[in-house]
C-alpha cells in the first residue's frame, strides 16, 4: 500500500501542474457574463437510469433554475465508457457539452494502452460530484461471517474459493484484486460477462464471493440470499450503518466508485468557475443530497484543483492494482 501512496503523491505533483497550466492564460470575464445562452450537453457513458444519468439529471434540475438553460443528457453507453469519453474529448470547448466521468473510467485508463481519450489531458474539471461503496458479499453456505473470518478461511487453502465479477479489469474485478494483495490471500477469478451475471452466481454459490456495489444488493442482503461481509469505503456507510469497513481488518483498505463532472480542456476558466458554483451549490442542497442519499451516493463537491488531483490520483491507483494482479493491459 505504500508504494501505491509514493507513486501517487509524484504522479500528482507532476501531472496536476500539466493539467492545470491553461488555468494561468487569462481568460475575459465576456465568457461568463453571457453564459449560457444555450442548452448545455451532458455526455452521459451510461444508459438510461444508470447513476451517472439520474444524478446529471438532479443536477440539471436544479442548475437550469440558476442558469435558466436546461441540461439536454446525451447517452452513449458502450467500450467501458470510451464512447462517451471520446465524444465528450472532442466537443468544442466552448462550456456547452459537458461530461459526467466516473470511475470505470480510471480503470479503463490503467487497462488499455491505445484509449482514443487521455482522461487527463483532455477534460477540465468542474466537481467531483460523489462517491458510493462497494461491499464483499458471500455466498450464504460460506462458513465466514466477517472478513476475519474469511481470511482465516483462504489463507491456508489457495486458490481454493473463487469470486465472481463483471470482467478483468471492472469495478467488481480491481477491488478483489486489491482486497487479495493487502489480506494475503489467493483466490481463483470467474468473469461473468456482466456485474448481474456475478451477482446471481454469488447467490447461487457458483462463486463464492464477489464485490458489488451496494445499492444493487442490497435488497438481497435483507432478505438473507446474500451475506454481506464488509463496505469497501474508509467509513461505514449510512445506507447499511451495522456493516464493517474491510479497513477495520485489513487497514488502508480502500476503494470507492465515484462520480464527477468534466468540460473539454481548454474550455474557459471563467465557464469552469461559474459551472463550479452552481454545481456545488446544487449539491449542497437538502433535496438533492436526499435524492442521492436514496441511491447509495454520498454528495462530495469539490473545487477544479481538488477534482484534478482526484482523477490523477485514481488512474496511479488503479495502475498500481493492475500491477499488483499481474494484468496485463490491453491495447
Amino acid at each position: 500500500m505504500k508504494k501505491i501512496q509514493d507513486c501517487l503523491s509524484g504522479a500528482v505533483l507532476f501531472v496536476c501542474g500539466v493539467a492545470w497550466a491553461w488555468c494561468a492564460v487569462f481568460a475575459p470575464p465576456s465568457h461568463a457574463q453571457d453564459y449560457p445562452n444555450k442548452p448545455i450537453r451532458v455526455v452521459i457513458a451510461g444508459g438510461a437510469g444508470s447513476s451517472p444519468d439520474i444524478i446529471a439529471r438532479l443536477l440539471g434540475n436544479k442548475i437550469l433554475a440558476a442558469l435558466g438553460k436546461p441540461f439536454v443528457m446525451d447517452l452513449r453507453p458502450g467500450a467501458s465508457g470510451g464512447i462517451g469519453a471520446e465524444a465528450a474529448a472532442k466537443a468544442a470547448p466552448d462550456g456547452y457539452t459537458l461530461f459526467m466521468l466516473t470511475s470505470q473510467l480510471s480503470s479503463a485508463a490503467a487497462m488499455y494502452t491505445k484509449l482514443r481519450y487521455n482522461l487527463v489531458e483532455d477534460f477540465a474539471p468542474i466537481s467531483l460530484v460523489g462517491t458510493t461503496p462497494s461491499v464483499l458479499v458471500v455466498n450464504p453456505s460460506l462458513p465466514v461471517a466477517s472478513i476475519r473470518e474469511l481470511m482465516a478461511l483462504v489463507k491456508p487453502r489457495p486458490g481454493m474459493l473463487n469470486y465472481g465479477s463483471a470482467g478483468v479489469g471492472s469495478s467488481s474485478h480491481l477491488p478483489a484484486v486489491l482486497f487479495a494483495a493487502m489480506a494475503k490471500v489467493d483466490m481463483l477469478h470467474v468473469p461473468y460477462k456482466d456485474s448481474p451475471g456475478a451477482l446471481l452466481g454469488t447467490m447461487t454459490g457458483e462463486v463464492g464471493l464477489s464485490f458489488q456495489p451496494l445499492t444493487a444488493c442490497l435488497p438481497m442482503i435483507r432478505s438473507g440470499k446474500l451475506k454481506a461481509l464488509g463496505v469497501t469505503g474508509a467509513t461505514r456507510s449510512a445506507l447499511a450503518p451495522d456493516l464493517p469497513t474491510i479497513s477495520q481488518t485489513v487497514p488502508g483498505y480502500e476503494y470507492m466508485l465515484w462520480q464527477g463532472i468534466v468540460a473539454p480542456a481548454k474550455t474557459p476558466p471563467a465557464i469552469i468557475a461559474k459551472l463550479n458554483a452552481e454545481v456545488v451549490k446544487a449539491l449542497n442542497a437538502p433535496d438533492v443530497r436526499e435524492q442521492m442519499a436514496a441511491i447509495g451516493n454520498e454528495p462530495l463537491p469539490s473545487t477544479p484543483e481538488a477534482y484534478t488531483r482526484h482523477i490523477i490520483e485514481q488512474v496511479e491507483k488503479m495502475k498500481e492494482i493492475v500491477r499488483l494482479g499481474g494484468i496485463k493491459p490491453q491495447d
